[in-house]
């Protein structure tokens, strides 16, 4: 089986790619008629309903695959993915080898949102053989299908193969498709880790930084030693993977050292996203780099200083002295309000009474502090848990939600868990039907609609414009629009800011507990997780709503996960300070 399939992925395939799939899809396959006198327009709008409300249409369907636009037909085999047509994956697995390339991987990456197993051959043969585009998503896919195309990609990363780098398929190809094949590992469980260390020595940036992306998210002990061999690359990205992959309990006793001393680097590197994850690795150590933690709390961006201050308590410990250093050396309460919270935790009498005095002030984010400050299994347990019963009778809504919560209490008002990525609290509720006049209104302005549409949030920091990808997300781009000019956008707060990933706000409660009244699906698309995307939270499938983030870095994870409907095109450096508790001004749409 495997030396078949090695043959598949390296025998010539050239001749399956060509423009013959639309011939497949039957009688009048590339006909520019339309079904009676029904308009563009309102075909366009049936699709978009369709995936709104994730009610396949058969007949819409086949008729638009036929149509004689191509962005047309790559649009509806995005929509099968959508919908999860899985009576139309044979028609997706025929347009893998289409020749207009945005058909071929619209195709491709439809069939891993569908996880189609019965696609995998043919997602094999466009990994060795399809153009560029189609081959990435191809990849992609394979890792979304996951323990089933293992040996898929295995293969074509080399395995078996003395020279991977010159003799694989991998090696055949673009650094776009290399990447993709190694960032399709790290959905494998367990990841095959000696395959993909030797792609660190690929001369593409984008090559090395996937390969240390892997072993870096999954903390993979068998690729510690390696990718400590890159961690001067002058890719920024790639330092930022060898810094988030030197933990102590992923390098060990027999790499400590020289792990410690590549860290000792890294948190003064010139950029800030580096010096992020360098401090949380290097806090892992402990007690033993004190010394080295200590001039972090005093870092020139704030983010470096809020992420030292989520691990203090590893190198600290019970030293109060140094506590005390770290205390005063920044008065920003996103900063003080993690090593409070660190400190009660380890017993440690920093800031004696601070949370009366916070629970006292004007400004109801240091009475949320001060709830959250409470350790119910600390020393001062009882004068912490008088605090939080004092504050349940505040007069603010989101004090008393942060004091019921502190105390183990049921918050009736809260309508779902944070997840780790969005973020969003929503109910999960179906999206209530539209008329399709409205659906016809967002084709003609998005969809059909080539102009792009820019956004521009105004924060205390300064301001952030935006790029919306109307067209690939209509439905996104157009709550988002009418939430910015309804006012819904105004005078919030960025209440999750996690250091090098995401900023996130759009809550008007400020807190993230709000509900937006009203529910959008995710609207997958080709559009990656980069860094300065702008993507909509979710606590779950079919949760969206008014909270969206913005990413600080790559987070290829998320991809086929959440929804990407814009990027920064400027203001990166905004977006890079601003912390938890920040005031977002207001969203502009011209």
């Amino acid at each position: 089986m495997r030396k078949c399939l090695g043959l598949l992925l390296t025998g010539c395939v050239g001749i399956l790619f060509s423009a013959c799939a639309r011939a497949a899809m039957g009688p009048g396959a590339g006909a520019g008629e339309e079904n009676g006198a029904e308009s563009v327009v309102r075909r366009e709008a049936r699709l978009l309903s369709m995936v709104d409300q994730r009610q396949a249409d058969t007949l819409l369907v086949d008729a638009l695959l036929r149509d004689g636009d191509a962005g047309r037909r790559a649009r509806t085999a995005l929509a099968i993915g959508q919908v999860r047509m899985k009576a139309r994956y044979p028609v997706l697995r025929q347009l893998l080898v289409d020749g207009d390339t945005s058909i071929a991987a619209n195709a491709a990456y439809a069939l891993g949102i569908g996880k189609d197993t019965a696609a995998l051959v043919m997602l094999a043969r466009a990994v060795a053989g399809a153009p560029d585009p189609v081959a990435r998503e191809a990849a992609w896919s394979l890792g979304e299908i996951g323990e089933p195309a293992r040996t898929v990609l295995t293969v074509a990363l080399g395995e078996g193969q003395a020279r991977p780098l010159v003799s694989s398929t991998a090696a055949q190809r673009a650094p776009a498709v290399r990447a993709a094949l190694l960032l399709a590992t790290v959905k494998l469980r367990p990841a095959p880790i000696p395959l993909v260390t030797p792609w660190l020595a690929d001369t593409s940036a984008e090559v090395v930084r996937a390969a240390a992306y892997v072993i870096g998210r999954l903390r993979a002990p068998a690729g510690a030693r390696a990718v400590m061999t890159v961690r001067a690359h002058r890719d920024e990205e790639v330092r930022q993977h060898v810094a988030r992959a030197l933990t102590r309990a992923t390098v060990g006793d027999s790499l400590a050292t020289p792990a410690r001393e590549a860290l000792r680097v890294l948190v003064r590197d010139s950029s800030e996203r580096v010096r992020v994850n360098a401090a949380r690795s290097l806090a892992s150590f402990g007690p033993a780099v004190a010394d080295q933690v200590d001039p972090l709390f005093r870092d020139p961006a704030a983010n470096v200083r809020v992420a030292i201050a989520e691990v203090a308590g590893e190198p600290l410990g019970k030293d109060l002295a140094r506590w005390q250093r770290a205390w005063n050396a920044d008065t920003a309460l996103a900063v003080r309000r993690l090593l409070l919270g660190q400190a009660r935790r380890l017993d440690v009498n920093l800031a004696p009474e601070i949370e009366t005095e916070w629970s006292g002030n004007t400004d109801w984010q240091y009475r949320v502090a001060a709830v959250a400050a409470v350790d119910r299994e600390s020393a001062a347990a009882r004068r912490d848990t008088a605090v939080a019963i004092r504050l349940l009778a505040d007069r603010d809504p989101r004090v008393q939600r942060a004091a019921r919560m502190r105390l183990g209490r049921r918050d009736s008002t809260a309508n779902g868990a944070a997840n780790a990525a969005g973020g969003a609290n929503a109910r999960s509720t179906t999206p209530q039907p539209r008329p399709l006049a409205d659906y016809e209104a967002l084709v003609r302005r998005y969809v059909l609609n080539s102009t792009p549409t820019r956004a521009f949030i105004d924060t205390d920091r300064g301001t952030i414009t935006l790029e919306l990808f109307g067209r690939e997300a209509p439905l996104v781009v157009e709550a988002f629009v009418r939430l910015a000019q309804n006012g819904t956008y105004r005078n919030t707060w960025f209440h999750r800011v996690v250091p090098n990933f995401v900023v996130q706000d759009g809550d008007a409660s400020g807190d993230g507990s709000g509900a937006s009244g009203f529910t959008l699906r995710e609207s997958w698309t080709r559009k990656r997780h980069e860094r300065g995307c702008l993507g909509l939270a979710t606590s779950g499938p079919d949760t969206g709503g008014s909270q969206y983030y913005l990413c600080h870095s790559s987070q290829p994870h998320l991809d086929g996960g959440y929804t990407v409907f814009g990027r920064v095109i400027d203001g990166y450096e905004v977006m890079d300070r601003i912390v938890q508790g920040d005031r977002m001004l207001r969203v502009r749409v011209p």
